[in-house]
């Protein structure tokens, strides 16, 4: 989901061209109705490119048996650079070859939407759609932004047209896997899916946050981001991790003072700040400083491996807080558009539930906060207490081995 060559991208222009694609998707549909699929053969595609959730359930299903085919359907030179260096079989999605690997494959994989791979080539397949992430923000059916169409909303047949193409395809989706029960009821119905297709059988993008011990973790962690973020080593780290708003500046960026007082906090506590704005956000981060660091997902594509090397995560409507949660690092929420967010994209969850009743809206806050956690060891407790039950209600399996209760879970879907 990049930019448009007509500026960001927006989910009124993502619509907009969903509607004018609807031929090719009917031919498409046409064309693979009777299709026959192969067991053996399963596609995967992601926005995110090789990495997340796909890439860890294509190497769970490679140690399933032997003789299965697993390509990677690519979007990009780049995405096809990364699957040969990493020895899988590729081809391009949009490709007549992507096409027919499409309409062939028993088991079709997307992370974001069915651009992932050959959206034209679905129909019957055994679609494993792992998502990016355990919503609080509404998704899909139950967000009006979500359906938007920008200047065509006010035609009531476009708006229409665009609510039955959502449902109608996100209807084809055999699996869709959760990471604890809370999240069931939400992805049914912004999916439009029963709970036999929902299941518990955690996210496969998240068996990086339970592998090894917490020490490993730790370590694994801040070698990776020492490699891909200079002047890391040795000092602390605050992740800020703001999540997309439809095409709309993220109100979170700091005034010229509050960069100002981040440096001095920074300089005092030997810390850094690591600002990692969504792919499809905009927000005004030029700022040069020593203390601050940009790492967009072009230089850090998945966040799961990250967590355990950050000391503070500061956030706010992200599903990146349920994954951090995990490692009991405390936590503090920046939502300067709570009420403005609420009424146009919406909340699944109760934010004082999420946040433990404690929300900052601004930067003057958040380093109040900061220094609350350095001074005050009780709030620092109350801190990281908050996170574990965040934890406890974000995941039900904390093994490590959801890639593989998924992988398998297909593997039966398409043997039985």
């Amino acid at each position: 989901m990049p930019s448009t060559p007509n500026g960001p991208f927006t989910f009124a222009k993502g619509n907009a061209a969903k509607l004018a694609a609807l031929p090719r998707y009917a031919t498409g549909n046409v064309r693979t109705r009777f299709a026959t699929r192969d067991p053996r053969l399963w596609v995967f595609g992601s926005a995110f490119g090789l990495a997340d959730g796909a890439l860890a359930l294509l190497r769970a299903a490679r140690r399933l048996e032997a003789g299965r085919r697993l390509v990677w359907l690519v979007g990009d030179a780049e995405q096809a650079r990364r699957a040969r260096a990493l020895g899988l079989e590729w081809a391009d999605k949009d490709s007549r070859e992507g096409f027919e690997l499409t309409a062939k494959a028993g088991v079709v994989t997307v992370t974001h939407g069915f651009g992932d791979v050959n959206r034209y080539a679905l129909t019957g397949g055994t679609i494993a759609q792992l998502w990016h992430g355990s919503p609080m923000k509404k998704l899909h059916a139950d967000s009006s932004a979500a359906l938007s169409l920008g200047p065509l909303n006010r035609f009531g047949i476009a708006r229409t047209a665009i609510r039955e193409a959502y449902r109608r395809g996100t209807r084809r989706i055999t699996l869709l896997p959760v990471a604890a029960d809370t999240f069931v009821p939400f992805m049914c119905s912004a999916f439009d899916l029963s709970p036999q297709q929902v299941r518990v059988l955690g996210e496969p993008r998240s068996d990086v946050l339970f592998r090894g011990s917490p020490a490993g973790r730790r370590a694994a962690a801040r070698e990776l981001l020492e490699r891909r973020v200079p002047g890391l080593t040795g000092r602390r780290t605050i992740l800020y991790a703001p999540t997309w708003r439809d095409g709309e500046p993220d109100p979170g960026v700091p005034t010229d003072r509050q960069w100002r007082r981040i440096d001095a906090y920074c300089a005092a506590t030997d810390s850094v700040l690591v600002i990692r704005p969504h792919a499809l956000g905009i927000g005004s981060y030029a700022h040069p400083s020593r203390y601050v660091r940009l790492a967009p997902p072009s230089v850090l594509p998945e966040s799961m491996p990250l967590l355990w090397g950050i000391d503070t995560l500061v956030t706010d409507y992200s599903s990146m807080a349920f994954d951090y949660a995990v490692t009991g690092g405390p936590m503090i929420f920046l939502a300067p558009d709570l009420e403005h967010y609420s009424a146009t994209r919406g909340l699944y969850l109760d934010y004082p539930t999420v946040t433990g009743g404690r929300w900052q809206t601004d930067w003057d806050g958040v380093l109040d906060v900061l220094e609350q956690l350095d001074a005050d060891a009780d709030a620092r407790a109350r801190a990281e207490r908050h996170s574990a039950t965040l934890a406890a209600l974000a995941h039900r399996h904390t093994d490590g081995r959801s890639a593989k209760r998924v992988a398998r879970y297909l593997l039966e879907l398409t043997t039985s």
